[in-house]
């Protein structure tokens, strides 16, 4: 079994954005990934510091050392399974962007993204799709991030909400 926290959205400068239950989760995980819009290079640095192991890519609002440490879109496997990670800037409310995510991904079963802030756990044509909102509370919203567990089975998401 493997568990993956996904995030997104931190907008921050350091790792001081994100509640202490989430840095919790973070540095408990097998596998952290998150889906782009740092805000700072500085917390991109701490979060591969802490986890075991880190995927991530760059999202609209990231700068370019940002750009030049990561790539726009990212795949890997994990027991059998694989996931795609992306920010998909060109996309969003009121019509959803599962579909244009789709074409941007070939033979994954999951694909992890950001750019809402919106929660969102949605299966469509068999691929899993999984938006863990934002990483830090803002505007009278709790933070919010996924937790993905991967068993040869199959996968289990969990939302976790961070008043």
């Amino acid at each position: 079994m493997t568990r993956i926290v996904v995030i997104s959205d931190t907008h921050g400068k350091d790792l001081s954005i994100l509640p202490a239950e989430l840095l919790s989760e973070v540095t408990g995980a097998d596998i952290v990934v998150h889906c782009g819009d740092y805000n700072r290079l500085s917390l991109l640095n701490q979060l591969r510091q802490v986890s075991k192991r880190f995927v991530g890519v760059f999202g609209n609002i990231d700068s370019i050392d940002i750009r030049a440490e990561l790539p726009e879109k990212a795949v890997f496997e994990v027991e059998g399974k694989r996931f795609g990670v992306i920010h998909p800037y060109w996309g969003g409310p009121p019509h959803g962007i599962e579909d244009a995510i789709a074409g941007e991904f070939d033979g994954v079963d999951a694909v992890f993204f950001g750019h809402t802030h919106d929660f969102c756990h949605t299966t469509i044509g068999g691929v899993t799709f999984v938006n863990p909102g934002q990483a830090y509370r803002s505007f009278g919203e709790p933070a919010t991030a996924a937790v993905v567990t991967v068993e040869p089975q199959g996968l289990a998401v969990q939302k976790k909400r961070f008043d």
